[in-house]
């Protein structure tokens, strides 16, 4: 019911700084794309720092912009 929103929500935040937390994954970076069904961020969590990361939005469970 809110994904569309939540997709529109995340379009309106590119290049924002973000974490955002999955069942089994904390990421932390910039989005630098996002689709309906994907959000691309650039990991800057000082393990993989510079490379994109792609979470399916139905995976997220919660988003945080610090």
């Amino acid at each position: 019911m809110y994904k569309p929103y939540f997709y529109q929500e995340l379009s309106n935040r590119l290049e924002s700084r973000v974490e955002i937390a999955t069942d089994t994954n904390f990421i932390v970076g910039f989005i630098t794309r996002v689709t309906p069904e994907l959000v691309v961020i650039d990991v800057t969590d000082g393990y993989d720092t510079g490379s994109d990361q792609y979470v399916f939005i139905d995976a997220i469970n919660y988003v945080r912009f610090p």
